[in-house]
């Protein structure tokens, strides 16, 4: 069992306060809270990551099976714990998606049968077989998830965490997500679970742990209900079904579909892109000004699509353009948040960062308070969180005079509280005439937030 005792975690201040929880072998437990209610630094002090590497003053008790994990450094622990970081592209060490999966193995000096034995065992058990022998820099999102998942599951330790593991998955690959889980809980394994998204969750979850206001309280699943997630600004437990998006302005088109409206605002025109001489899509995209969302399996090609559409992949071909004009370059007439902001933070302040997009001192500061993020504006953007990043970047959005905002699953590592606040943003934009191009798998969002779907099939 792996338990915390009067465990508090601080940095300038308590994080969290007056920790007593267990974790018992073969249980799931599910830990939701708001966003910067501590989820991760409860992971990270659990695997090492605090102190060892992000400092952290601690107090109390942490034990697993009655040994000290404190007397423990990071590698003593990898033993027996694994972690399924938020963002899996921190954790890779290869670029073949195979050698990943054997590097902590070679690591810790198994024979090369056992390792082979041991991915052949897994990669079957978790049902990822597709996934061995890739060029990691061709998968999408949601299949790096899984290769980091089947990755920490080779090491068959007893403890696995994972920090939101759903954010970049379709539908498909959330349920073999869920099976994943169920596997390793017959196997007997601690399974602790950051996440937002509960629906997936709610009928395999053991013990659930609220994080709220520096706290923690453990609740049975049957004492979740739609109340008790209004009261706390959760994310809904009821699972939204495409055909639920269907009543909504919903179209369905082929990665092949060359058929267009000429007179719309948006023209992505004979968009052709390959990989490897595998075709991605050969089509023609015609979208209007307001909400577009663009949903589909993962590597289908949403996300190269955006890519091609903001210039950033140059061996495509293909023209678009805005209500008549060509979009090259595409710079002043786009504002893209990535799946990964990470790559778009350049400078040393959140102020000097939204300054990049405008030089209106109102305007700058009236967005960055929407987004929460006023009083942190002489902060580094780097020591933001996740979803912090994100919304400044949705900030520089709306306060830059581009026409056009493309976002890849901008819900990612955000709760219901900081997702309503981000439709709230999206739909402002909207109203202004701009035309916003979604990348998501997050079905509740497009729900609360209305617009137009497009699912790309191949």
């Amino acid at each position: 069992m792996l338990e915390f005792k009067d465990f508090t975690i601080s940095y300038e201040k308590p994080v969290l306060k007056a920790l007593n929880l267990k974790f018992q072998p073969g249980q799931i437990t599910v830990v939701s809270g708001a966003s910067g209610s501590g989820k991760s630094s409860l992971l990270r002090t659990i695997n090492g990551v605090i102190p060892y590497f992000q400092p952290a003053e601690l107090s109390g008790s942490l034990t697993y099976q009655g040994q000290d994990l404190l007397a423990l450094d990071m590698a003593e622990r990898s033993r027996f714990i694994s972690t399924v970081f938020q963002n899996p592209k921190t954790q890779f060490y290869a670029t073949n998606s195979t050698d990943e999966m054997a590097f902590a193995l070679e690591n810790r000096n198994l024979p090369r049968q056992e390792i082979i034995e041991r991915i052949d065992s897994y990669t079957r058990l978790l049902g990822v077989e597709r996934l061995l022998d890739r060029d990691i820099f061709t998968l999408s999102g949601g299949e790096k998830q899984l290769l980091a998942i089947t990755s920490v599951a080779c090491m068959n330790n007893d403890i696995y965490m994972f920090d939101e593991p759903s954010s970049s998955l379709d539908r498909e690959a959330i349920e073999r997500l869920k099976e994943v889980l169920l596997t390793l809980k017959k196997l007997g394994k601690t399974l602790i679970v950051a996440e937002h998204r509960l629906y997936y969750l709610q009928d395999i979850m053991d013990q659930f742990i609220l994080l709220e206001d520096a706290t923690a309280a453990s609740y049975q699943p049957q004492e979740l209900d739609e109340d008790f997630l209004r009261q706390h600004k959760l994310r809904s437990l009821t699972k939204i079904q495409k055909s639920d998006l269907q009543t909504l302005d919903y179209r369905a088109k082929s990665m092949t579909d060359k058929g267009f409206e000429a007179s719309a605002s948006l023209l992505a025109q004979d968009y052709s892109y390959s990989y490897e001489r595998q075709p991605v899509f050969d089509m023609n995209l015609s979208l209007e000004p307001g909400i577009n969302f663009l949903i589909g399996q993962n590597g289908v090609g949403k996300s190269t699509f955006l890519r091609c559409l903001s210039g950033l992949n140059k061996r495509f071909k293909g023209r678009a353009f805005y209500r008549g004009r060509l979009l090259k370059p595409s710079y002043p007439w786009l504002s893209m948040i990535m799946q990964d902001v990470n790559y778009q933070l350049f400078t040393e302040s959140v102020w000097s960062e939204i300054s990049i997009v405008s030089e209106d001192e109102a305007a700058k500061e009236a967005a960055l308070a929407q987004v929460g993020l006023l009083d942190k504006k002489e902060r580094h953007p780097q020591t933001l969180s996740g979803g912090e990043k994100q919304r400044l970047l949705l900030a520089m959005a709306k306060v830059s005079d581009k026409p056009i905002v493309i976002l890849d699953e901008p819900t990612s590592g955000l709760c219901k509280g900081q997702m309503e606040r981000m439709i709230e943003d999206l739909q402002q934009m909207a109203e202004q005439g701009r035309l916003l191009i979604i990348v998501t798998h997050d079905y509740e969002l497009i729900k609360a937030c209305g617009g137009h779907i497009v699912e790309f099939v191949r």
